[in-house]
């Protein structure tokens, strides 16, 4: 049976803790130190490690009579941290007017500007709005099928809409699901953004209340 060397000895002489809290200290080696990290600073850092999040605390609206940047879809992409089947999802709620009868367009954008000016990675285009007063809800669902430089890296996107009415108001669909797939492209861009812009068409008069969105599956 292998013996307890000094570190063990030492850790075995401890007294088990109870209970955690978030100020609770753990020593580290830290660019050859050792230092000291609390239980709150390192659970933030094991969650970016996997996931990244955004959120609007705003209600914006009414508008997206044209296409416009979503305020919370927008996540920076960890440099290096895309590997295959890496994923990207946001999802908010509408409050359409009577106004507006165009196809509603979700894209996906990829860029350093975290704006329209971002290059499109897929275009989702619902079917026809109809001048009926309706809610729904939005699902944009991402994967990256490979990643790498050049024109290595493809994504794959799908949507849903979800909505109040049957075959009126923010769709002539019951249930809208669509799917876009990009040309290849360089992933590997320092300082990218993945977010969606939303275009409502013509005349629509949109109030989206929520948003969140989320980068996950990091490497």
């Amino acid at each position: 049976m292998k013996s307890l060397g000094a570190n063990d000895k030492a850790i075995s002489a401890l007294t088990a803790a109870s209970s955690l809290a978030d100020t609770d200290v753990l020593p580290i080696v830290n660019g050859g130190s050792t230092k000291s990290v609390t239980l709150n600073v390192l659970d933030a850092y094991i969650e970016s490690r996997g996931r990244v999040n955004n959120a609007s605390v705003t209600t914006p609206g009414a508008g997206f009579a044209s296409d416009t940047y979503l305020v919370g879809s927008s996540v920076a992409i960890p440099n290096g941290r895309l590997q295959a089947k890496s994923m990207y999802r946001c999802k908010f709620s509408v409050t359409k007017t009577a106004a507006g009868i165009a196809a509603p367009i979700i894209t996906v954008r990829i860029g350093t500007a975290g704006s329209t000016a971002d290059t499109s990675r897929g275009a989702l285009t619902f079917a026809a709005q109809t001048a009926a007063i309706d809610q729904g809800f939005f699902e944009i669902f991402c994967t990256w099928r490979t990643v790498g430089s050049g024109t290595t890296a493809v994504l794959q996107s799908m949507g849903t809409l979800s909505h109040a009415l049957s075959i009126t108001g923010l769709s002539t669909d019951v249930t809208g699901m669509k799917t876009a797939t990009s040309a290849g492209f360089d992933s590997t861009t320092s300082g990218s953004i993945i977010g969606c812009s939303v275009n409502g068409g013509t005349s629509a008069a949109w109030t989206i209340a929520l948003v969140q969105a989320e980068l996950y599956n990091l490497a």
